[in-house]
């Protein structure tokens, strides 16, 4: 794989940084998580950082060289995200439910980029200077704006942006939103980022800035002049740019049928079958070796599902 990679977080006029920013990389594939801390609520360093340091240890765990269906990870890591940040505010001694998060998390693997978001925390893919894509907010302001009722530009403005419909953490679990499988193209850029960035650049400054030569000073200079034209009220603006330097990739596509928001359910019932169903190899497992040690090859899902077994116990319970 052929890519340029960075990231940058700046704290703007706020009295902290709730945002928090992350990538992993393998031979194969590269691994974006970014997420900010909801403000109104206790604890949202504590659940950006959980989600962040979360995804990227269940990416970073997993021993296939391949990520068989990266729909399912990305959709069972951000909820397991969101069953640790729960946990962990019981830990901190932090109000149940308080801590929550947005957060978006890109997989690009063999050529073709896998994304996933609850919140409005966003992913825009860039060609030729082009928006193609941009996740859409779970928000209110995003609602409006789908029904024609403000525009791109007035969801910027403060006093229209709305409720926050969705994120990790709280009393529910998130509904994860999903992208296509999308084969990335030479000179395609990924941007992942806080609100705090595109409220305050419009996206022709945004384009302008990442489409520099060199993608570090590009993603300072965006930031530069979001702190410049947010003035006084400067949100944190954090951001994860990757730049495609390859050919377009001649790789079949894993999931070409599966868009939007996978159900999660079924997702539930397959991973507790698979728990079922590695429990019934371990057994046979042990019964042909003395040493008492399954050797057992855990492809990605298996490992997270290890992680999920509270979430796969509760799975009619909420959390």
């Amino acid at each position: 794989m052929k890519y340029s990679i960075t990231q940058q977080s700046v704290i703007g006029t706020r009295s902290s940084n709730q945002d928090r920013a992350g990538f992993a990389e393998r031979d194969n594939s590269v691994l974006m998580v970014l997420a900010d801390g909801l403000g109104g609520y206790a604890g949202g360093e504590l659940a950006a950082e959980t989600f962040v340091s979360n995804i990227l240890s269940a990416y970073e765990k997993i021993k296939a060289s391949f990520i068989a269906d990266p729909i399912a990870f990305i959709v069972l890591s951000i909820a397991h995200s969101h069953s640790m940040i729960n946990r962990r505010a019981k830990q901190h001694g932090i109000k149940a439910g308080d801590p929550r998060t947005t957060g978006v998390v890109c997989l690009v693997q063999d050529g073709f980029a896998y994304w996933g978001h609850v919140g409005d925390s966003r992913l825009y893919h860039f060609r030729d200077r082009k928006v193609m894509t941009r996740t859409e907010d779970h928000s209110t302001s995003e609602q409006m704006r789908a029904a024609g009722g403000i525009s791109e530009e007035d969801m910027r403005l403060p006093e229209l942006q709305g409720q926050l419909l969705r994120c990790a953490g709280g009393p529910k679990r998130p509904v994860v939103t999903l992208g296509a499988e999308t084969p990335l193209e030479t000179g395609d850029i990924l941007l992942l980022c806080s609100d705090g960035v595109w409220r305050a650049l419009p996206i022709a400054d945004i384009s302008r800035h990442l489409h520099e030569d060199k993608l570090e000073l590009g993603l300072d200079d965006l930031l530069r002049r979001g702190e410049r034209n947010a003035r006084k009220d400067c949100d944190n603006m954090s951001a994860i740019v990757l730049r495609w330097e390859g050919e377009r990739t001649t790789t079949e596509p894993l999931a070409p049928d599966k868009l939007g928001e996978r159900e999660q359910a079924a997702l539930w019932r397959e991973a507790r079958q698979a728990r079922l169903d590695k429990k019934v190899r371990r057994s046979r497992t042990h019964r042909v070796q003395k040493s008492g040690r399954p050797s057992l090859h855990r492809d990605s899902i298996e490992l997270m599902i290890e992680e999920l077994e509270s979430f796969i116990n509760n799975l009619e319970g909420g959390v």
